[in-house]
C-alpha cells in the first residue's frame, strides 16, 4: 500500500512555456485562455415540444492528461483546474550583422494549478481527488481542503485535510 501513496511534493506539473511567434496570434491566445473557463453549447430536444433548445455550460480552464496506451481513446490519467498567467520576458540579443544590440520581449503564458485536482486508475476508477492552490513560496504545489486516496478497488486507503 505505502507505493500509492503520493504528496504535493510528488505531483508532477510542467506549467508550460506557451510562446507564441506572431503578436496577432498572442493576443487571440491571451483573450480566449486567460478568462479562466472553457464554455460548452449544445443543443439538446425538448421531447414535450419537438423544439431544440441552446444549452451553455460553463467549466473552470483545464488540463486533461491522459494514458499514453496504443488505445485510438485512452484513459484519463489526471484532470486538473487551472488558471493561466501572462508573463513578460525580456532579453537583449546582439545581431550577427552589425554586432547591435536588439531589445526581444515574448509574452510567456504559464499554466497555474488553481481548483480540483483528480486523478484515476486505467480503469477509470478514481485514485485521488482533492484542491490545488498555486505554489507555496518554496515552489512545491499548495493543497488545499479534503485530499482522499482510493486503492484500486475503491476502498478509502488514505484521508488528509490542508489548511
Amino acid at each position: 500500500m505505502q507505493g500509492l501513496l503520493i504528496s504535493a511534493q510528488e505531483i508532477e506539473f510542467d506549467q508550460g512555456n506557451w510562446r507564441s511567434q506572431g503578436a496577432e496570434y498572442q493576443r487571440r491566445l491571451i483573450t480566449v485562455l486567460q478568462n479562466e473557463e472553457r464554455v460548452d453549447t449544445m443543443y439538446t430536444e425538448d421531447l414535450s415540444t419537438g423544439e431544440l433548445e441552446m444549452v451553455v455550460e460553463r467549466h473552470p480552464l483545464a488540463r486533461y492528461e491522459y494514458f499514453t496506451v496504443n488505445d485510438p481513446v485512452p484513459a484519463l490519467r489526471r484532470r486538473i483546474d487551472i488558471r493561466q498567467q501572462e508573463i513578460s520576458d525580456t532579453t537583449y540579443v546582439e545581431r550577427i550583422e552589425g554586432g547591435e544590440m536588439v531589445m526581444v520581449v515574448q509574452r510567456i503564458i504559464k499554466d497555474i494549478p488553481n481548483g480540483t485536482y483528480q486523478e484515476f486508475y486505467p480503469n477509470g476508477m478514481i485514485r485521488i481527488t482533492g484542491a490545488l492552490d498555486g505554489y507555496k513560496p518554496d515552489g512545491t504545489l499548495k493543497k488545499t481542503g479534503t485530499w482522499m486516496e482510493w486503492d484500486a478497488a475503491g476502498n478509502v486507503i488514505r484521508e488528509e485535510h490542508y489548511p
